[in-house]
C-alpha cells in the first residue's frame, strides 16, 4: 500500500475549537480508500520556518508528501517576507523530493477580523510563489485559491474565525487535492 504524508499547518489539521482534529486526515483516507495510507504530521500555527525544523518527522519510507504551507507565512501580523517564504519552500522541496504543493487557502472574505492580516494582493503573491517553486521542483501544484474564491455562500465553508474550515469546507478542500494525489501515484 502506498504511503502519503500530509505536511502543513492548521488547515491540514482540521483545526477547531482550539484543537487539532483528524477530520482532514480521515477525509483524505476515505477518498483514497485502500489505495494509500495517510499519515498527517502537520503542525498548527506553523510557517515554513518551523516546517524546516519538522522535516525530520517525515518518514523515509513514503510515496508522496503533500505540502500545505503558506497561509501563516502570508499573514501580515505573524508571517514572513515573501523572499523568505520562497527560500524556505525551495529548501523544503529540495529535501523531501517527490511532492505535491497545495496553494494558499482563501480566508472568509466576510470576516474582517481575519482579513486584516491578509489581502488579495498578498494572498496572490504568496500563492504565485508556491506555484513557481512547485514548477521549479517538477511538483504538481494544486491551486485552491481560485476554487475558494468562486464559492457561493462562502461563509458556510468557514468556522467563526474566518480561517479554519467547517466540515463542508474540509470536504471541499480535500476534494480539490485528491485528484492530484491519485494522478501522482498512478
Amino acid at each position: 500500500m502506498k504511503k502519503i504524508i500530509l505536511f502543513g499547518d492548521s488547515i491540514f489539521n482540521g483545526f477547531r475549537n482550539g484543537q487539532d482534529t483528524d477530520l482532514a486526515t480521515n477525509l483524505f483516507q476515505k477518498g483514497l480508500k485502500d489505495y494509500a495510507q495517510v499519515k498527517n504530521i502537520s503542525k498548527s500555527g506553523a510557517t515554513t520556518v518551523e516546517a524546516l525544523d519538522y522535516l525530520h518527522l517525515i518518514p523515509q519510507k513514503r510515496d508522496l508528501v503533500v505540502v500545505e504551507y503558506g497561509n501563516n507565512d502570508a499573514a501580515t501580523g505573524w508571517g514572513i517576507r515573501p523572499e523568505r517564504y520562497e527560500q524556505n519552500l525551495n529548501e523544503i522541496l529540495t529535501k523531501i523530493g517527490k511532492a505535491i504543493v497545495v496553494g494558499l487557502c482563501y480566508p472568509d472574505p466576510t470576516n474582517s477580523e481575519i482579513n486584516q492580516f491578509y489581502g488579495d494582493k498578498r494572498l496572490d503573491l504568496f500563492n504565485d510563489i508556491a506555484k513557481r517553486v512547485a514548477a521549479k521542483h517538477s511538483a504538481q501544484f494544486v491551486d485552491i485559491l481560485p476554487a475558494f474564491r468562486k464559492l457561493t455562500d462562502i461563509s458556510t465553508y468557514y468556522q467563526k474565525d474566518g480561517q479554519h474550515l467547517t466540515d463542508k469546507g474540509n470536504e471541499f478542500l480535500v476534494n480539490q487535492i485528491l485528484p492530484a494525489i491519485k494522478k501522482e501515484l498512478d
